[in-house]
């Protein structure tokens, strides 16, 4: 995995107005199966990243208020 980080200012429907400071992996790789059932692989970077691995953490019942850097990274 990629080992350079980004910090972002993430928001989510799940609290209107409220912006979290996370850390983000800067890039990463999805694997999945098309419709034909064929693997395939997705490289991305930037804010496709940041958003790839925000929905993916809803995934596993993670919210973005949960990934905050410290207690000073809420903005209204």
């Amino acid at each position: 995995p990629d080992e350079e980080y980004i910090e972002v200012m993430d928001d989510c429907m799940s609290f209107p107005g409220l912006l979290v400071k996370v850390r983000r992996r800067k890039r990463c790789v999805i694997h999945y199966k098309n419709e034909k059932w064929e693997d395939c692989s997705m490289r991305l970077e930037g804010d496709l990243s940041e958003l790839l691995q925000h929905e993916f953490d809803h995934l596993d019942g993670i919210l973005a208020t949960m990934r905050a850097i410290d207690n000073k990274s809420f903005f209204f």
